[in-house]
């Protein structure tokens, strides 16, 4: 069975402080969902040089891991409850040399316990810290929409490919390594872009877009506000609230798929299609996972 968990990603345009405070946030969502784990594998730990052991991974309590974060003063963490079989990820990183970038992410087994909804969780982080955006999403539609490589693996994870899906080769870099077919996913509707080294938009069906983002987009917030399409809106000090659909979108196709081409033409100016090749929206679900085509009455 494909991971189709709703997993989260909120990003910032520095790096929050203290960073213990985003680890207290998550902790704290986690124990009122009682999906908190009594033990983490904590590993890659991030901070200043003089602060960085050698252990690969240390098995700490919640409360341990804010201790470590404290006493290292780290400026990043990432804890997974197993390097084997189910498992959840979260971490908090940037891009060191590139900038100050930082973002919270999650990766969810499928059937790992962790909760099925993040919006609490997000609000409380763009409360409190400059921010350019959050974002929820199922994961096995993002990876699929995402998929970058067209491989033995692909069709047995995401089913048959459109026929006019588009590919080129990319060529080994050391020469030792096969070539790949990369897959051209440029318009896909459920694509992600990115806008800082690590940081992604998401065309998802909830979003919670902050003063940094703006920056970015093709329109200003007072236009994306004007659009007629939108369920819910919510403009505060912190983030502005965008509701289009309402769950997280599982299909490219039908009115999932003109939605997110709404999400496109407003926000970046481009456009998308489905199948690729099509030049348009199909009305009827095409391609694509089992798990994510319209279950038949």
């Amino acid at each position: 069975m494909n991971n189709n968990r709703i997993c989260f990603t909120v990003a910032f345009p520095d790096v929050p402080e203290p960073i213990v405070s985003i680890w207290n946030a998550l902790t704290e969502y986690l124990h009122n969902h009682d999906c908190l784990p009594q033990r983490f594998d904590v590993q890659q730990i991030c901070g200043h040089p003089e602060n960085l052991h050698s252990e690969e991974y240390l098995k700490l309590s919640p409360a341990e891991v804010k201790n470590l974060i404290t006493a290292r003063n780290l400026d990043g963490f990432c804890v997974t409850t197993g390097r084997h079989g189910v498992s959840v990820n979260y971490r908090l990183a940037h891009a060191k040399e590139l900038g100050r970038q930082s973002h919270l992410w999650s990766v969810i087994d499928q059937n790992a316990r962790a909760p099925e909804c993040w919006s609490t969780v997000i609000e409380v982080l763009l409360n409190a810290n400059p921010s350019i955006g959050g974002w929820q999403w199922r994961s096995l539609y993002r990876t699929w929409q995402n998929a970058p490589f067209f491989d033995r693996h692909y069709e047995r994870t995401y089913g048959q490919a459109p026929p006019l899906i588009r590919t080129c080769v990319e060529k080994s870099i050391d020469g030792i390594s096969p070539e790949r077919v990369r897959i051209n996913t440029s318009l896909n509707p459920g694509r992600s872009r990115e806008l800082l080294t690590t940081i992604y938009f998401l065309p998802t069906a909830e979003m919670w877009l902050g003063p940094h983002f703006w920056q970015y987009a093709k329109c200003t917030k007072e236009e994306a506000l004007a659009a007629d399409f939108w369920l819910e809106t919510r403009d505060t000090p912190h983030y502005t609230y965008f509701k289009c659909w309402p769950a997280p979108f599982t299909r490219p196709d039908g009115e999932q798929g003109r939605m997110q081409q709404r999400l496109w033409k407003l926000f970046f100016h481009e456009d998308c299609e489905w199948p690729p090749g099509s030049g348009t929206i199909c009305d009827e679900p095409m391609y694509g996972p089992p798990e994510l085509m319209p279950k038949s009455d």
